[in-house]
């Protein structure tokens, strides 16, 4: 069983290809060698629906990957974890985490005993006089459903990731890291609003809709497809008087399939805020049948965890 979500520190580079694996409404394992090795690629699977056929599925694309007993980075889709901001408790580092377990005490759907826990410091405001902490919290039995899944798969589980921290990781590879940066990710019904600033998480706002809501349309006049402009400008608002770190000069959105990026050029014209395109850092190999987009959101994340080398905590 592993002790912590392992996305949170640092160690060498590995020297062999990095896996990383995302499921939630397709599958997708993206493999991205050492540097100066080949460019990295995602191969996009449909995702069954039992655990068996999941485990051949995934069988099936690391080998197609060529990747068989390589360490594999899981980044956990939104709705398989908690996320929940705390004031920062006045213990140890080391104590963090059992303070953190018992300050969200009843606060998940299911015995706080039964969690695997993680933290990270949330970046201090100028008006903020208690530091606050994020607290991650994620099922054991999640964690090692998965385990078990990449193991079969012919993989190690080596560390496991969230959406705020895969997106945060995917911005700070093609910023400058000098300026904040904001940014929206959507999958089919959920995504994020956020704001980052090098690997500093600023501000994470979920947002419960996502590309079926927001496309395809043909006017940003009513119901939801006001409520992404208006967040956005807010959100955006709220850090530059807050924070001190200067303007938001640019908004990265991800996926960039066409339809989503002709409603975001719509949310820059409604707010004044230049956006861009988040590209895909690898090559994408989609599922064969299913619409050039399918598992796209996946893929992102996928990639994410297989570009970011340090892997954090020990090894699974």
């Amino acid at each position: 069983m592993l002790r912590s979500l392992k996305s949170l520190g640092g160690s060498r580079a590995e020297q062999s290809t990095a896996v990383g694996v995302c499921l939630h409404r397709a599958m997708a394992v993206a493999a991205v060698p050492p540097a100066g090795r080949g460019a990295g690629q995602a191969q996009i699977v449909e995702l069954p629906t039992e655990a068996e056929e999941q485990a051949r599925a995934l069988a099936r694309a690391v080998s197609d990957l060529g990747v068989k007993g390589c360490r594999a980075s899981v980044t956990l889709p939104i709705g398989a974890y908690h996320l929940m901001q705390i004031e920062r408790p006045p213990v140890d580092e080391a104590e963090l985490v059992d303070a953190a377990r018992w300050r969200i005490k009843g606060q998940l759907d299911y015995p706080v005993e039964d969690a695997v826990i993680q933290v990270f410091d949330v970046p201090k405001s100028e008006n903020q006089r208690t530091p606050l902490l994020n607290v991650v919290a994620a099922p054991q039995r999640t964690i090692r459903e998965l385990t078990t899944l990449v193991k079969r798969a012919g993989l190690a589980l080596h560390r496991v990731n969230i959406v705020e921290l895969a997106v945060r990781d995917l911005v700070n590879r093609v910023t400058d890291r000098e300026e904040p940066v904001a940014t929206v990710f959507l999958n089919a019904r959920q995504g994020v609003i956020q704001i980052t600033h090098g690997r500093e998480l600023y501000i994470t706002r979920r947002v419960e809709y996502g590309l079926g809501s927001v496309i395809p349309t043909d006017t940003l006049a009513t119901g939801i497809h006001m409520t992404l402009p208006l967040e956005l400008r807010r959100t955006v608002d709220y850090f530059e008087s807050q924070f001190g770190l200067g303007t938001i000069r640019r908004v990265l959105a991800a996926p960039t399939d066409e339809p989503f990026m002709k409603f975001m050029k719509e949310t820059s014209e409604f707010t004044g805020l230049p956006v861009e395109p988040l590209e895909l850092p690898v090559t994408l190999r989609a599922a064969p049948g299913k619409p050039a987009d399918y598992g796209l959101p996946e893929a992102y994340l996928a990639s994410s965890v297989a570009l970011d080398r340090r892997g954090g905590g020990a090894p699974a």
